[in-house]
Protein backbone atom coordinates (compact mmCIF):
# COMPACT_ATOMS: atom_id res chain seq x y z
CA UNK A 1 0.00 0.00 0.00
CA UNK A 2 2.64 2.53 0.83
CA UNK A 3 4.42 1.76 -2.22
CA UNK A 4 1.22 2.11 -4.20
CA UNK A 5 0.84 5.63 -2.42
CA UNK A 6 4.55 6.43 -3.33
CA UNK A 7 4.28 5.86 -6.97
CA UNK A 8 0.98 7.59 -6.89
CA UNK A 9 2.89 10.62 -5.47
CA UNK A 10 6.01 10.61 -8.14
CA UNK A 11 3.56 10.65 -10.48
CA UNK A 12 1.82 13.85 -10.09
CA UNK A 13 4.67 15.32 -9.14
CA UNK A 14 6.09 14.44 -12.83
CA UNK A 15 2.82 15.49 -14.13
CA UNK A 16 3.16 18.76 -12.04
CA UNK A 17 6.87 19.01 -13.43
CA UNK A 18 6.34 18.71 -17.03
CA UNK A 19 3.72 22.09 -17.12
CA UNK A 20 5.74 23.40 -14.21
CA UNK A 21 5.12 27.48 -15.29
CA UNK A 22 1.38 27.05 -14.38
CA UNK A 23 2.77 26.60 -10.56
CA UNK A 24 4.14 29.89 -10.46
CA UNK A 25 1.61 32.48 -11.94
CA UNK A 26 -1.88 32.90 -10.70
CA UNK A 27 -3.34 36.02 -12.94
CA UNK A 28 -6.38 37.85 -12.44
CA UNK A 29 -8.10 37.26 -16.21
CA UNK A 30 -10.62 39.88 -15.34
CA UNK A 31 -11.08 43.22 -17.61
CA UNK A 32 -8.47 45.83 -16.07
CA UNK A 33 -10.33 48.44 -14.52
CA UNK A 34 -8.50 51.94 -15.90
CA UNK A 35 -7.45 54.91 -13.87
CA UNK A 36 -8.66 58.45 -15.50
CA UNK A 37 -5.05 59.53 -14.90
CA UNK A 38 -3.47 56.68 -16.64
CA UNK A 39 -2.53 56.62 -20.76
CA UNK A 40 -3.03 53.33 -21.81
CA UNK A 41 -0.81 51.26 -24.39
CA UNK A 42 -0.79 47.77 -26.05
CA UNK A 43 3.07 46.32 -26.69
CA UNK A 44 3.45 43.57 -29.14
CA UNK A 45 6.10 40.61 -27.64
CA UNK A 46 5.37 37.83 -29.17
CA UNK A 47 4.28 37.37 -33.00
CA UNK A 48 0.49 38.83 -32.52
CA UNK A 49 0.30 38.78 -29.26
CA UNK A 50 -0.03 42.50 -26.72
CA UNK A 51 0.23 43.07 -22.85
CA UNK A 52 -1.40 45.87 -21.41
CA UNK A 53 0.41 48.63 -20.07
CA UNK A 54 -0.35 52.03 -18.01
CA UNK A 55 1.46 54.86 -18.25
CA UNK A 56 1.14 57.94 -15.64
CA UNK A 57 2.60 60.70 -17.12
CA UNK A 58 4.23 63.82 -15.02
CA UNK A 59 5.22 67.42 -16.49
CA UNK A 60 9.08 67.77 -14.33
CA UNK A 61 8.82 64.30 -12.42
CA UNK A 62 11.45 63.62 -9.88
CA UNK A 63 12.40 60.60 -11.72
CA UNK A 64 10.45 57.45 -14.13
CA UNK A 65 9.58 54.35 -12.65
CA UNK A 66 9.51 51.33 -14.73
CA UNK A 67 7.38 49.17 -11.96
CA UNK A 68 7.24 44.63 -12.34
CA UNK A 69 4.10 44.01 -10.17
CA UNK A 70 3.75 41.20 -7.98
CA UNK A 71 2.29 37.12 -8.89
CA UNK A 72 -1.66 37.79 -8.26
CA UNK A 73 -4.16 40.30 -9.69
CA UNK A 74 -3.81 42.69 -12.10
CA UNK A 75 -3.25 46.72 -13.27
CA UNK A 76 -7.21 47.18 -11.77
CA UNK A 77 -5.18 46.44 -8.34
CA UNK A 78 -1.98 47.35 -8.93
CA UNK A 79 -2.08 50.02 -10.71
CA UNK A 80 -2.45 51.90 -7.32
CA UNK A 81 0.98 51.49 -6.71
CA UNK A 82 2.10 53.40 -9.64
CA UNK A 83 -0.87 55.74 -8.94
CA UNK A 84 0.82 56.72 -5.54
CA UNK A 85 4.22 57.30 -6.80
CA UNK A 86 2.58 59.77 -9.72
CA UNK A 87 1.33 61.81 -7.12
CA UNK A 88 4.29 61.81 -5.28
CA UNK A 89 6.04 63.70 -8.14
CA UNK A 90 7.28 60.35 -10.60
CA UNK A 91 5.80 59.54 -13.86
CA UNK A 92 5.49 56.06 -13.66
CA UNK A 93 4.61 53.18 -16.32
CA UNK A 94 3.27 49.65 -15.41
CA UNK A 95 1.77 46.35 -17.20
CA UNK A 96 0.43 43.11 -16.83
CA UNK A 97 2.53 39.97 -17.41
CA UNK A 98 0.81 37.37 -20.40
CA UNK A 99 -2.62 36.52 -19.53
CA UNK A 100 -3.12 38.95 -16.73
CA UNK A 101 -5.83 41.19 -17.24
CA UNK A 102 -6.44 42.51 -20.41
CA UNK A 103 -3.16 41.39 -21.67
CA UNK A 104 -2.81 38.27 -24.45
CA UNK A 105 -1.13 34.95 -24.19
CA UNK A 106 -0.08 32.54 -21.48
CA UNK A 107 1.45 33.35 -18.13
CA UNK A 108 5.03 31.08 -18.76
CA UNK A 109 8.81 32.10 -18.14
CA UNK A 110 9.62 32.44 -21.46
CA UNK A 111 6.63 35.01 -22.38
CA UNK A 112 6.69 36.53 -18.79
CA UNK A 113 10.53 37.15 -19.10
CA UNK A 114 10.01 38.28 -23.25
CA UNK A 115 7.61 40.39 -22.79
CA UNK A 116 8.82 42.73 -19.71
CA UNK A 117 12.13 42.85 -21.71
CA UNK A 118 9.80 44.02 -24.48
CA UNK A 119 7.96 46.57 -22.07
CA UNK A 120 10.74 48.03 -20.94
CA UNK A 121 12.03 48.82 -24.37
CA UNK A 122 8.86 50.73 -25.03
CA UNK A 123 9.15 52.47 -21.49
CA UNK A 124 12.31 53.58 -22.25
CA UNK A 125 11.43 55.18 -25.67
CA UNK A 126 8.60 56.90 -24.37
CA UNK A 127 9.50 60.84 -25.12
CA UNK A 128 9.89 62.97 -22.03
CA UNK A 129 11.35 59.40 -20.27
CA UNK A 130 14.36 59.25 -21.62
CA UNK A 131 15.87 62.53 -20.28
CA UNK A 132 14.96 61.63 -16.82
CA UNK A 133 16.35 59.45 -13.94
CA UNK A 134 15.04 56.03 -14.31
CA UNK A 135 14.32 53.63 -12.05
CA UNK A 136 13.55 49.93 -12.05
CA UNK A 137 10.91 48.70 -9.06
CA UNK A 138 9.93 44.90 -8.25
CA UNK A 139 7.85 43.21 -5.77
CA UNK A 140 7.61 39.56 -5.36
CA UNK A 141 7.95 38.01 -8.66
CA UNK A 142 8.37 41.41 -10.35
CA UNK A 143 11.17 41.50 -8.12
CA UNK A 144 12.99 38.61 -9.42
CA UNK A 145 12.56 39.54 -13.05
CA UNK A 146 14.17 42.84 -11.97
CA UNK A 147 16.91 40.92 -11.28
CA UNK A 148 17.31 40.10 -15.01
CA UNK A 149 15.43 43.13 -16.58
CA UNK A 150 17.79 45.73 -14.67
CA UNK A 151 21.37 43.67 -15.57
CA UNK A 152 20.50 43.23 -19.14
CA UNK A 153 19.75 47.05 -19.28
CA UNK A 154 21.97 48.63 -16.62
CA UNK A 155 23.20 51.70 -19.13
CA UNK A 156 19.64 52.59 -18.97
CA UNK A 157 18.65 52.64 -15.43
CA UNK A 158 19.63 54.81 -12.25
CA UNK A 159 18.44 52.58 -9.71
CA UNK A 160 16.64 49.54 -8.59
CA UNK A 161 13.86 49.01 -5.50
CA UNK A 162 13.04 45.43 -4.86
CA UNK A 163 10.37 44.17 -1.88
CA UNK A 164 10.09 40.38 -1.02
CA UNK A 165 12.27 39.10 -3.59
CA UNK A 166 13.13 35.46 -4.01
CA UNK A 167 16.65 34.27 -5.76
CA UNK A 168 15.34 31.46 -8.16
CA UNK A 169 12.32 29.52 -9.18
CA UNK A 170 13.52 26.19 -8.21
CA UNK A 171 13.95 27.49 -4.48
CA UNK A 172 10.72 29.57 -4.29
CA UNK A 173 9.46 26.18 -5.65
CA UNK A 174 11.26 24.19 -2.95
CA UNK A 175 10.20 26.69 -0.50
CA UNK A 176 6.40 26.17 -1.13
CA UNK A 177 6.61 22.13 -1.18
CA UNK A 178 6.27 19.79 1.73
CA UNK A 179 9.33 19.01 3.20
CA UNK A 180 8.89 14.98 2.39
CA UNK A 181 8.55 15.83 -1.29
CA UNK A 182 10.91 18.78 -1.60
CA UNK A 183 13.46 16.43 -4.03
CA UNK A 184 10.68 16.70 -6.83
CA UNK A 185 11.03 20.76 -7.73
CA UNK A 186 14.73 20.01 -6.68
CA UNK A 187 15.01 18.02 -9.71
CA UNK A 188 12.06 18.89 -11.96
CA UNK A 189 11.75 22.61 -11.95
CA UNK A 190 14.71 24.48 -13.85
CA UNK A 191 15.99 28.37 -13.63
CA UNK A 192 15.39 30.71 -16.50
CA UNK A 193 17.83 32.41 -14.85
CA UNK A 194 19.47 32.75 -10.60
CA UNK A 195 18.73 35.99 -9.44
CA UNK A 196 21.27 35.86 -6.92
CA UNK A 197 23.90 35.56 -9.59
CA UNK A 198 22.65 38.32 -12.18
CA UNK A 199 22.41 40.53 -9.56
CA UNK A 200 26.38 40.33 -9.15
CA UNK A 201 26.41 42.56 -12.59
CA UNK A 202 24.51 45.20 -10.70
CA UNK A 203 26.81 48.52 -9.63
CA UNK A 204 23.97 51.05 -9.35
CA UNK A 205 22.45 52.12 -6.28
CA UNK A 206 19.93 49.55 -4.80
CA UNK A 207 17.09 49.37 -2.25
CA UNK A 208 16.33 45.85 -1.00
CA UNK A 209 13.21 45.99 1.17
CA UNK A 210 12.12 42.35 3.53
CA UNK A 211 10.20 41.26 6.05
CA UNK A 212 11.07 39.41 8.48
CA UNK A 213 7.50 37.64 8.85
CA UNK A 214 7.56 37.28 5.25
CA UNK A 215 6.16 33.52 5.01
CA UNK A 216 5.96 33.58 0.78
CA UNK A 217 9.56 34.06 -0.13
CA UNK A 218 11.57 34.05 3.03
CA UNK A 219 13.83 36.90 4.52
CA UNK A 220 16.97 34.96 3.91
CA UNK A 221 16.17 35.34 0.01
CA UNK A 222 16.63 38.98 0.15
CA UNK A 223 19.91 38.91 2.03
CA UNK A 224 20.92 36.42 0.05
CA UNK A 225 20.63 38.76 -3.00
CA UNK A 226 21.78 41.81 -1.44
CA UNK A 227 25.00 40.52 0.02
CA UNK A 228 25.65 39.37 -4.24
CA UNK A 229 25.33 42.83 -5.34
CA UNK A 230 28.09 44.98 -5.74
CA UNK A 231 26.78 47.69 -5.71
CA UNK A 232 28.56 50.77 -3.37
CA UNK A 233 25.19 52.53 -2.98
CA UNK A 234 23.20 49.56 -1.43
CA UNK A 235 20.67 49.00 1.41
CA UNK A 236 19.18 46.08 2.93
CA UNK A 237 15.39 47.50 4.50
CA UNK A 238 14.38 45.09 6.87
CA UNK A 239 10.96 45.06 7.92
CA UNK A 240 8.24 43.83 9.96
CA UNK A 241 4.52 42.56 8.42
CA UNK A 242 3.13 40.56 5.26
CA UNK A 243 4.74 39.67 2.13
CA UNK A 244 5.69 42.88 -0.40
CA UNK A 245 3.19 45.25 2.60
CA UNK A 246 5.95 48.12 2.59
CA UNK A 247 3.98 50.58 0.75
CA UNK A 248 1.32 49.91 3.19
CA UNK A 249 2.99 49.76 6.20
CA UNK A 250 5.75 52.61 5.72
CA UNK A 251 4.62 54.78 2.74
CA UNK A 252 6.31 57.98 4.16
CA UNK A 253 9.29 56.02 4.40
CA UNK A 254 9.42 53.71 1.83
CA UNK A 255 8.97 57.50 -0.43
CA UNK A 256 12.04 58.62 1.42
CA UNK A 257 14.55 56.08 0.64
CA UNK A 258 13.66 55.71 -3.10
CA UNK A 259 14.05 59.72 -3.35
CA UNK A 260 17.65 58.75 -1.64
CA UNK A 261 18.52 56.61 -4.12
CA UNK A 262 18.24 58.98 -6.83
CA UNK A 263 20.29 61.97 -4.90
CA UNK A 264 23.92 62.88 -6.42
Amino acid sequence: MLKKIILLSLISILLVGCSCNPFYYFPDKNPTVISENAEEFYIPYDKDKKVHALYFKKENPVASIFILHGNAGSLTGWQSVAEMLWIEGYQTFIFDYPEFGNSDGHARHNAVIESSQKAFDFFAAIPGVDSTKKIIMGFSLGANLALKIGPDNQDQLDAMVIEGVFNNYRDIGINHTPKFLRFAPFLLLGNKFKGEETIKTWTKPLLVVHSTDDRDCPYEMGKEVFANAPSERKEMWTIKGAHIAGFANYSSEYLYKIRNLIVE
